[in-house]
Formats: structure tokens, sequence, C-alpha cells
């Protein structure tokens, strides 16, 4: 459907109410520009987004202000332990450093020392946090982790959720999410554009950004950008 196409049809849905039709027609406009868009107007889509949207998205947990936070991953090979436990900590442990008003982070060798200290019989979340005086413990867990679809192309896709441990309040969570069969990016990346490792990281990095953004604000026309710009290898390299 061509770009008059669709705003025709939008102005035939929205009536005589002016304020609404400009609305719908900024919409439209934007899924004609996202239809045609390559990485290289991803910026302009963000801006038309936000132009559209007009505010950030609230926290849906907004109690870590202020407060001293551990990250604790969990992957089948056990807690902070592989690769992708390591990555996806770090990424969070950021990510809620820069984003997260006065929030106080364990430093993640301090997490993974303590860990490593316990006995399997006292390695409950809660307990690691109180062996780092951590008010707050943020713990995910990453399952059915898969970064190939097929033999050439890799797309990540995974199980993760995350949980909040108030400390003080015992052993049973205070916040819970998940993500459930995430797939990142839709239209994936040939094999022969990147190696594993850097895919891995650029996959994990997505997923913990939308996991650590329950925490604080977010721009959602970020969103709508992401999967246009993971047609750059650039946005891998960093």
């Amino acid at each position: 459907m061509s770009a008059t196409n669709r705003a025709n049809a939008c102005s035939q849905k929205t009536g005589n109410d002016p304020t609404r039709r400009v609305g719908m027609l900024a919409v439209c406009f934007l899924a004609t520009t996202l239809t045609a868009c390559n990485s290289g107007c991803v910026t302009f889509v963000a801006n038309m987004v936000k132009v559209i949207k007009g505010t950030d998205s609230p926290a849906e947990f907004d109690k870590l202000k202020e407060k001293k936070v551990a990250v604790i991953v969990s992957t089948p090979a056990g807690l902070n332990k592989d690769a992708s436990g390591i990555i996806m900590s770090t990424y969070v442990h950021t990510l809620l450093a820069t984003h997260v008003q006065k929030v106080k982070m364990v430093n993640q060798d301090e997490v993974t020392r303590i860990i490593n200290d316990l006995p399997a019989s006292q390695s409950d979340l809660s307990m690691i946090g109180s062996r780092l005086n951590a008010d707050y413990v943020v713990a995910i867990n990453i399952s059915n982790l898969k970064l190939k679809d097929g033999q050439t192309l890799y797309k990540g896709s995974s199980t993760t959720d995350v949980s909040v441990y108030e400390v003080a309040n015992g052993s049973s969570p205070v916040f819970r999410k998940s993500l459930t069969d995430f797939v990142f990016p839709q239209t994936g990346v040939p094999i022969t554009d990147t190696d594993e490792a850097t895919f891995q990281r650029f996959y994990l990095a997505e997923v913990a950004r939308r996991l650590a953004r329950v925490f604080y604000p977010y721009d959602p026309s970020v969103d709508v950008a992401a999967d246009a710009s993971s047609a750059s290898l650039d946005s891998m390299q960093h």
C-alpha cells in the first residue's frame, strides 16, 4: 500500500476529530517510513516516535533508588558462572548504575567471590545478599538460549526473567517479570557478517536493556528503532 493510500485509510477511520486525525496520520506516516527504512534512518524514526509518544514509560519497580543492589545471573551452568551469565550481569550492573538515581551497585567481582565461597546449602539469593550487605538482589535467570537460526543466520532467542529480593524480608521475591521467547533481531544476521562471540554480546545486551529498564523510566521509541539498527554491524561492535 502506498503512503497516500495509507493516509487515506487512516483519515476515513478518524472521522472529523482533527486532533485524532493528525495523530493517526503521523502513525501511518511512521509505518510507511519503517517499511522502507534502512539503518541509515534509524535516528529519524526514533525521533518521530518520540514526538508521537511524548513521554518516557515509567519504571515498573522504582525502589532501587539510593539502595545497595547486587546483580546475580543464573544460567544452566550456575550462578554467575559461564560467559552468558558474566556478560548479562555486567550489562545489567552498568545499566542500573547509569540510570537508577543514587543506586549503590555491589562490585560484580565481589558478588562472584561470595557465591564461590558459600556452600551450596547456603547459596540462596537472600543469604548471598546478606553477605554482601545489599538491600536488594536483582536476580536474572536465562534459559533456552540459542544464537543461531539454521546454519547461515544468527538470531538470538531465550526465555529470561528478573526477580527482586528484598534482603531484609526473607527469600520470596517482591517483584518478578518474564521476557518469554524473546527473539532478536527479527530479521537475523548472516553468519558471514560477524562471529558468534560478538553476536552473543549483541543479543544479550538487548535482553539486558529490556530487563534493566523495569527499574527506571525509558524512551519507548528505542524499541521501534532497535531491530532496524541491527542491520548495521557497527552497532554490534560497541
